[in-house]
């Protein structure tokens, strides 16, 4: 078993194009993400399942350790595991560190997980997995591929707590919002809820937000795309629900609910 990536050159790569919303491969890992209410000397094991999901190219990908954080508009960033605060690589191993893929081949990765028996800190830790591979492409130009799951450990005593800080009109052609949140616990925030706008006439419409993390200690710009033009004198309620809140007994908790008018950009 491998607990860090031998070469921390692919590493690098493999951080370079993570960052990239929407970045299609040929590589599929699930699960993407991994949440583990973790205690203290405790040991857990998780199956990944990586696929090839290209229909003429095989694959050899390099399995590898990463420590992972978000920027504030939520894009993913990746750094080679340095022991840092939040970082629980080195809690981590896992096996194989090498998967050939036919095209439509799949192949499972074992990750075990032993907890300190004294943590240095209560909380939230991270790390991810990562499998990635630097050759040729189909084209004979070199390429980057990969693909990651994101792990998190919270070990108690630990707190989730989330606040809608602010709303406004965002964008060149006023067709986006961006809603301020941020988190003072020691436990990331996962929110699902909606965002409803009410016009002067009467007129509505709600906006589904589902899956909407907010780190430990961090703060977030959520950007929201509107499907049309805002009505008159517009009010908007932001709604949502903490669905990983670890103080509480059902892992749920509302969030203060944020109610304001929106005011036009100017110009």
């Amino acid at each position: 078993m491998h607990s860090r990536l031998a070469c921390l050159t692919c590493l690098a790569i493999a951080i370079a194009a993570l960052a990239v919303p929407g970045h299609a491969d040929p590589v599929d890992i699930q699960p993407t993400s991994v949440e583990i209410p973790a205690q203290a000397g405790a040991r857990h094991r998780q199956m990944l399942t990586i696929t090839n999901t290209s229909t003429g190219e095989a694959l050899a990908l390099t399995l590898g350790l990463a420590d992972w954080s978000m920027h504030r508009n939520g894009q993913l960033a990746l750094s080679a595991p340095d022991g840092s605060r939040h970082s629980a690589a080195s809690w981590a191993r896992f096996t194989p560190s090498f998967l050939p893929l036919d095209p439509g081949q799949s192949g499972q990765v074992i990750v075990d997980i032993i907890i300190p028996a004294k943590p240095a800190t209560a909380g939230g830790h991270r790390f991810a997995v990562l499998a990635s591979e630097v050759a040729p492409g189909p084209d004979g130009r070199m390429r980057k591929i990969e693909a990651a799951s994101l792990f998190y450990l919270t070990i108690g005593p630990a707190v989730s707590e989330p606040v809608i800080n602010a709303v406004r009109i965002a964008g060149e052609d006023g067709r986006h919002l961006e809603i301020d949140l941020s988190n003072s616990g020691n436990a990331h925030a996962r929110l699902e809820g909606k965002v409803q706008i009410e016009g002067r006439g009467g007129e509505q419409a709600a906006v589904p937000v589902s899956n909407l993390v907010v780190l430990e200690g961090g703060e977030r710009t959520f950007t929201l795309p509107l499907a049309g033009p805002l009505p008159g004198n517009p009010r908007v309620t932001v709604t949502l629900d903490n669905v990983f809140a670890p103080q509480s007994a059902t892992g749920t908790m509302p969030v203060r609910t944020l109610s304001a008018p929106l005011q036009a950009p100017s110009g």
